[in-house]
């Protein structure tokens, strides 16, 4: 019985583990199989610690209500983002990642689009239908999501007619 439980489990992970690929563009399993198989992401050669050889980072979404376009949209925005980022010394900048994250969807998909950066954070946030992300890519975690916003009223001029 607890054979089939692990079993099921081990699907329903390498089901979650194939949307994820299928999200980053990744198709099928070719070289790398291991590091591709956890959703990994490649990067461009040199920039990870080992010599010359290509490192994969590994990209896992914790939470989403966003259409997968605009998710792999995110994923690329911070591949890209943080394979520019000095790699000695290693050092993540946070606030350099999430302004570019939020310039990026606030161009392509309107205002109030937020995002918070770190490898160690709280949140709760509310979000407008289908703006919402929560993801990783090694150990930084990322969370990006849109607010509904309201015009307000212009105000023309107010004076009292008398």
């Amino acid at each position: 019985m607890r054979e089939q439980e692990e079993g099921g489990l081990m699907q329903a992970a390498g089901r979650r583990g194939g949307v994820v690929r299928a999200l980053l563009g990744l198709g099928g399993i070719a070289e790398g199989a291991a590091t591709a198989a956890e959703g990994g992401v490649p990067r461009k050669p040199g920039t990870g610690d080992g010599g010359g050889e290509e490192k994969k980072a590994v990209v896992r979404v914790v939470a989403a209500d966003m259409p997968p376009a605009l998710q792999r949209r995110a994923f690329r925005c911070a591949r890209d983002e943080l394979a520019g980022m000095p790699r000695s010394p290693r050092r993540l900048e946070p606030k350099r990642l999430a302004l570019a994250l939020k310039k990026e969807f606030d161009t392509a998909y309107g205002p109030a689009w937020h995002c918070i950066v770190g490898t160690s954070f709280g949140s709760y946030v509310t979000h407008a239908r289908g703006g919402f992300l929560y993801f990783s890519v090694d150990k930084v975690y990322i969370l990006l999501f849109r607010t509904a916003v309201e015009p307000q009223p212009h105000c023309d001029d107010q004076t009292n007619s008398s």
